[in-house]
């Protein structure tokens, strides 16, 4: 048995094999070359068996060679795969399960069952090219570049990525090399194995889930500080590529809304456990903050889009002013369009970030001040959370009338303290913190709608002429609006916190 530690990237762009030979070769890096052509087809039981139990199982024809092979269930952390895997050679093309050991099976496995149902699902075809690089301090590490195709009912889809596997050595090994690639070839990190896109090309009834914001990190009560850290991170990072994926593949302005809000989140962990970490975390967390900067306009042009929409909440009372709808779709115009925004998460800035934050994963990696295994996570979410409330109720004090512009100042203050819910309030009752958040919640959604007509107000008051209807019932909606959030503060200060 052999155990895969893999960095895998989607790469994009021309003559990659040409690219990373001339790299290794200008850093006087010792490599060896070739150059082979695979042909594999995977198998799997009609009711997908083996994908239920996170295996994949394969035949690998190299040069007239067979090779059948089970990938177990292993690890997945922000491109970074462990999978045990097992080679076998054979003389068919038909697997025989027999030949693999019997403690990778599952109990509620049997084996001749499966053995006597498996049918080739999908096929992936492509030309494999390989350097086996010898690092200056001793390791091994195996790049292949893979361009081909994977073919299942008539459907193909192309094969373009790069793997860095570690043969031989120190992680930190396999992090240098992908750093070098980082920095010659737009890659982005690839969340799919090709066994996975096969899957989904076989069966087209396997929709990908909807984008949506995380709403609770998964963390432990036998979790010290540092695991717990280290697992939202995880966690968040891996639903940050998720995201991009999803964007890539199907733009829209909600996704970019979702992948902001987990870049965001990702920055509040950082403060929120910032006195038990390293002071080289700082680097990282301000290239967080430099993204989350990057896509600060994504809001923005929601309530834009918002606000010109004919199917929208506003637009019918907006037509009263023709000029005013024609000022506010220019403004639309002046964003980033898809094309520019796909340029960031193929850059080379964007993605040595997810390199670093990964690398900060490592199990040899520690990012913390100093050992933390005797800290009880619980104590330390009560004093977050608690931090958290007492710097936003200063801010939103229950007896205090907020303008409009105060409540939208205080739009980052709550979005930090909704992000402490986020990152600990799974440690807590579910009843009592849902009841909890559903204020602070509102107070979310009524801010994002003042946003709105706040946008609005900014326009009128650039026409030469206001539409005093429209003014009016401007006005009106901010005074109700007003009122409607006091109602909410008012409620949400006064609950009992369900951490204490």
């Amino acid at each position: 048995m052999a155990t895969e530690i893999e960095l895998k990237y989607l790469v994009f762009g021309c003559n990659t094999a040409e690219t990373i030979s001339t790299l290794l070769s200008k850093n006087n890096i010792e490599f060896i070359e070739s150059i082979n052509q695979l042909s594999n087809c995977y198998f799997d039981t009609p009711d997908l068996n083996l994908r239920k139990h996170d295996m994949g199982l394969r035949i690998r024809e190299k040069d007239t060679m067979l090779e059948q092979t089970i990938k177990t269930a292993g690890k997945d952390i922000g491109g970074l795969y462990q999978r045990p895997e097992f080679n076998i050679p054979v003389k068919t093309k038909q697997p025989n399960l027999s030949l693999f050991p019997t403690q990778i099976w599952a109990l509620s496995q049997n084996i001749n069952n499966i053995q006597a149902q498996l049918v080739s699902l999908f096929s992936t075809d492509f030309e494999r090219h390989t350097w086996l690089v010898n690092s200056a301090k001793g390791g091994v590490v195996e790049i292949v570049f893979d361009q081909g195709n994977v073919s299942s009912n008539g459907i193909n889809e192309p094969i373009h990525e790069i793997e860095l596997e570690l043969v031989r050595g120190d992680v930190a090994e396999l992090f240098d090399l992908a750093q070098l690639l980082l920095n010659q070839l737009k890659l982005r990190p690839g969340l799919q194995s090709k066994a996975a896109r096969g899957y989904s090309l076989w069966n087209e009834v396997e929709a990908i889930p909807s984008c949506t914001a995380l709403t609770l990190l998964p963390l432990k009560h036998n979790e010290n500080i540092a695991e717990s850290f280290i697992s939202g991170l995880s966690k968040i990072l891996q639903h940050l590529q998720s995201s991009v994926d999803q964007y890539i593949d199907k733009p829209s302005l909600t996704t970019l809304a979702v992948i902001k809000d987990s870049l965001s989140l990702m920055e509040h962990g950082f403060i929120f456990f910032e006195k038990n970490l390293l002071v080289d975390c700082d680097k990282i967390r301000n290239e967080i903050m430099y993204f989350v900067k990057v896509f600060s306009w994504v809001e923005h042009l929601i309530y834009l889009k918002e606000i010109v929409n004919k199917t929208g909440n506003y637009r019918k009372k907006l037509d009263y002013s023709t000029e005013l709808v024609a000022e506010l779709k220019l403004e639309k115009r002046r964003f980033p369009n898809i094309e520019e925004v796909k340029q960031v998460f193929h850059s080379q800035r964007f993605n040595q970030l997810q390199l670093h934050i990964l690398n900060m994963l490592m199990p040899n990696q520690s990012p913390f001040t100093e050992p933390l295994n005797n800290t009880n996570i619980h104590t330390f979410a009560t004093e977050q959370l608690s931090k958290s409330l007492h710097q936003l109720t200063k801010n939103m004090p229950k007896n205090k009338v907020l303008t409009s512009e105060q409540y939208l100042e205080q739009s980052a203050l709550l979005n930090r303290s909704l992000h402490a819910g986020i990152w600990f309030a799974g440690l807590f009752n579910e009843v009592e913190r849902s009841k909890y958040r559903v204020p602070w919640l509102d107070i979310r959604e009524g801010i994002a709608e003042l946003q709105v007509l706040w946008l609005i107000h900014q326009q009128l008051q650039r026409l030469p002429e206001q539409p005093q209807k429209l003014v009016n019932w401007q006005r009106s909606k901010v005074d109700n609006l007003l009122h409607a959030l006091e109602h909410s503060k008012n409620n949400a200060v006064s609950l009992q916190p369900y951490w204490l």
